[in-house]
């Protein structure tokens, strides 16, 4: 067996029923992003009310992610995941029960609720693995938790377009009609099952000492070293802007502009998906042998070139073959992107150093957050003005050049700092 599949078969029981959960969970997520912005948009809600919704899934992040962080040091994470779990599938029931009724307040409080979820589990995630996994595989365990979106997209993509073709059929006494409403509940009821694997989880005590968060706020400033969470922190910025000004949207982008239903784009997004999540396993064979800028700043780049090309398809979209291009485009630009994820996540980590691990993960899932919600109504109001997508996706690659310019300095700074753990070129790799 090649040597990389054998570091993840090495990786302990506790971070595997983590990742498994997350696998769960994501299925409700990415079946949200693939389809339910088509489908409100079917219900009579226009792009302004869809990005206004979008923005309040990361509301809850905003109040809760930065305290988290600090909370969480030195504590058990099995009951955060346990609420997580939880909170995620009975916020998205929630949602789909309200947006056809236009239950406002329901609405938003869904939205609401389901990104506090999802931000309970991507806030505790990083953390834990840092933990748990011995330090010779953490990339594994990072890249693996890191597919676990890309396989959820794969599968909810797959069975959104599977079931909206057979659409209605009947068994015996009973009648089924698998539109959208009826697809996402499954998937949210399916997600219900990463509860029990949380419930098995074993964790073990935690190595550092309690937050003193409650009881000392000024001596936990102390705690910290903030500028180099600060330089952590702006690149992730930058990328975050941008993608919150277009990933949430580009299902609208193809509806809108090639007129692609949710069945086709789900298909899309299955087989992209399944590209990047083949990308993010091999990144870390990736970075042993070329190092973080080979693994992080080349893919990226090559991904700005395809998002333009992307978005400049608007401009000849009734041309023959303009459809097939823009998705290229989005198949390629997806895995280079997302396959930099778990490097830059890990080396965020190891640049900020452990006692900032938990932190700086809260943090950046706040940043995120923060971003995307900033986005959304940036895309709000720019929609509400008229802009073309091709010119707001333009932003998005301006705003990702900026973050992988600044990724590249913390890329040498932290090479000058450790450069044994850091081959720059194909003459020094790790050993593997």
């Amino acid at each position: 067996m090649p040597e990389f599949l054998n570091r993840y078969r090495r990786l302990p029981r506790s971070i595997i029923l983590i990742i498994g959960a997350g696998f769960l969970v994501s299925l409700v997520n990415a079946a949200f992003i693939l389809i339910l912005n088509i489908y409100l948009r079917k219900l009579g809600y226009i792009d302004e009310e869809i990005a206004a919704y979008n923005s309040y899934r990361f509301l809850g992040v905003l109040v809760f992610g930065f305290p988290l962080g600090f909370f969480i040091k030195g504590k058990k994470l099995k009951p955060f995941f346990l609420a997580g779990t939880l909170i995620v599938p009975l916020a998205s029931l929630l949602v789909l029960y309200s947006v056809p009724a236009r239950i406002e307040g329901l609405i938003i409080t869904g939205f609401i609720l389901w990104g506090t979820g999802m931000m309970l589990m991507h806030v505790c995630s990083l953390p834990f693995i840092m933990r748990s996994a011995p330090d010779e595989i953490v990339s594994e365990a990072i890249s693996l938790n890191f597919s676990t979106w890309s396989l959820a997209m794969i599968l909810s993509g797959a069975l959104i377009a599977v079931l909206s073709r057979i659409g209605h059929f009947d068994l015996f006494a009973w009648s089924f009609t698998w539109d959208k409403h009826h697809i996402l509940k499954l998937i949210v009821y399916v997600s219900l099952l990463a509860v029990v694997l949380i419930l098995r989880l074993e964790e073990a005590a935690p190595r550092s000492a309690s937050s003193r968060f409650l009881q000392n706020f000024k001596a936990i400033l102390q705690d910290y070293d903030w500028i180099l969470i600060l330089k952590a922190l702006t690149p992730t910025l930058m990328i975050a802007i941008g993608a919150g000004l277009t990933i949430p949207f580009v299902n609208l982008f193809f509806n809108g502009v090639f007129h692609l239903d949710s069945d086709d784009f789900s298909l899309v997004g299955s087989v992209t998906a399944a590209l990047v999540f083949a990308s993010t396993l091999a990144i870390p064979a990736i970075k042993r042998r070329f190092g973080y800028r080979v693994a992080i700043l080349t893919t990226q780049w090559i991904a700005i070139a395809f998002l333009i090309l992307l978005s400049l398809t608007e401009l000849f979209a009734t041309l023959p073959g303009a459809l097939v291009l823009a998705i290229f485009c989005y198949m390629l630009r997806q895995p280079l992107m997302n396959m930099a994820g778990p490097m830059t996540s890990e080396l965020t980590m190891k640049y900020v150093g452990k006692r900032n691990q938990e932190l700086i993960s809260a943090i950046t899932s706040t940043a995120w957050s923060a971003s995307w919600f900033i986005s959304a109504k940036i895309f709000q109001y720019l929609r509400a003005l008229d802009l073309f997508y091709y010119q707001i996706f333009l932003i998005t690659a301006s705003l990702y050049a900026v973050g992988v310019i600044l990724y590249a300095k913390i890329i040498q700074e932290y090479q000058q700092r450790d450069h044994t753990e850091m081959p720059t070129d194909h003459t020094r790799s790790e050993p593997s």
